[in-house]
């Protein structure tokens, strides 16, 4: 808590130095800030993007100390919710250290985000002859593996060749996004495919003339470029998703214990068991039990940022169980997670940067629960806090 308290008065330094300018010790401690590390200097460079005005219309109404202080107090009164955060009637303050940055933001609910450079963990491409060709770290902003297809520094795979519409056999490649790892995928046809960690896509190289089908498990978030002759499916263990053109997630990781597509704009059609099919529209989710063997599609409102809010690099919290976040853990941070006692389940709302770092995350959630975390390598026990 204390060294987030001195985050934010590098955040106050940089927010003063584009409005007032800063005396020769501010201008020293910020300086000396800066000349750490060269990602600090490419993020400050990078705030100066945000326009003055904005800034002069909100620098002023800011205390942090005050803000702070406030902050502290509340979430020692939470028990059960980390929404972190500090509403500050109309503040910003952009904050980086060690590769953090923290947004205080202007909402109605009062939000702090920590973040940091991604992790990278072995992305790896199956190719149509079989070979494996690792593609995690491109030391270059664009290279090219074959024709028609090009990697990207940032981790990002796109497909630039023409459909196969005459030919009768496809070419299908395979991307294994390991635990700890996002990926962005655009296919021959301009689709883009958002994966998230622990997930897996099998697709043709280049579709055919009649569909464009390609088979996920894991999730992922697709923006389907529009085709009204060639329907585009998502195929999955327990259902699949047929569309023209849309924008949608759709999330079938197995430890969750049911599959589900949540619908952002356009239209869907989710058949799955039996030949039983559903059309859901933007704001519904569908969603089929992975241990009913029949199959059946539930159909229910949803908040769709929610679902989507890890494209967008967030952990979003509405009412979960300590058990669902530590899955979640699990997954982005490729650990394990043991509880070394059994005790009663609890539940939290709150949002917080999914590229925080996991010493970090844990200090969040222990700090509003009942638990505590002890992190040895890439296990993290789970103890019921002493009273």
């Amino acid at each position: 808590m204390k060294e987030i308290s001195q985050y934010l008065f590098i955040a106050k330094l940089i927010c003063k130095e584009r409005i007032a300018g800063l005396n020769d010790s501010e201008k020293k401690r910020l300086d000396s800030w800066r000349n750490e590390s060269g990602k600090r200097e490419r993020v400050f460079l990078d705030l100066q993007r945000i326009s003055t005005e904005e800034l002069e219309k909100r620098y002023d109404k800011v205390d942090v100390d005050l803000k702070w202080e406030s902050f502290k107090k509340r979430q020692q009164q939470r028990k059960r919710n980390i929404r972190m955060g500090v509403a500050v009637a109309a503040s910003i303050c952009l904050l980086i250290t060690s590769g953090l940055w923290l947004w205080l933001g202007t909402l109605g609910e009062e939000r702090v985000v920590l973040a940091e450079q991604g992790r990278q963990n072995n992305v790896c491409l199956v190719l149509s002859t079989g070979e494996m060709v690792d593609i995690s770290n491109v030391g270059q902003e664009e290279v090219k593996l074959d024709k028609g297809t090009k990697l990207y520094e940032g981790n990002r795979l796109e497909y630039v060749r023409p459909d196969s519409l005459h030919k009768k056999e496809l070419e299908f490649n395979q991307l294994i996004i390991p635990k700890g790892t996002f990926y962005h995928l655009v296919l021959s046809d301009g689709t883009k495919v958002w994966l998230n960690a622990d997930s897996k896509i099998k697709y043709p190289v280049s579709f055919g003339k009649d569909k464009r089908e390609v088979s996920l498990h894991g999730e992922g978030y697709f923006e389907v470029a529009k085709d009204s002759t060639r329907p585009f499916i998502v195929s999955t263990d327990k259902m699949d998703v047929r569309v023209l053109g849309t924008t949608f997630d759709v999330n079938t990781y197995e430890d969750e214990g049911k599959s589900f597509v949540v619908l952002v704009e356009g239209l869907v059609e989710v058949s799955a068991g039996k030949g039983e099919s559903r059309i859901i529209t933007p704001g519904y989710m569908a969603e089929v039990n992975m241990h009913d063997v029949q199959a059946k599609i539930q159909i229910s409102k949803c908040d769709p940022e929610h679902y989507i809010a890890w494209k967008n690099g967030n952990f979003s919290f509405r009412n979960a169980s300590l058990t669902e976040i530590l899955k979640r853990v699990s997954r982005y941070y490729d650990v394990t997670v043991i509880r070394e006692q059994v005790f009663e389940e609890e539940y939290y709302t709150g949002d917080v940067s999914s590229d925080v770092s996991l010493e970090s995350l844990l200090a969040v959630i222990e700090s509003s629960t009942s638990v505590s975390f002890k992190v040895e390598r890439k296990i993290v026990y789970v103890h019921k806090k002493r009273d």
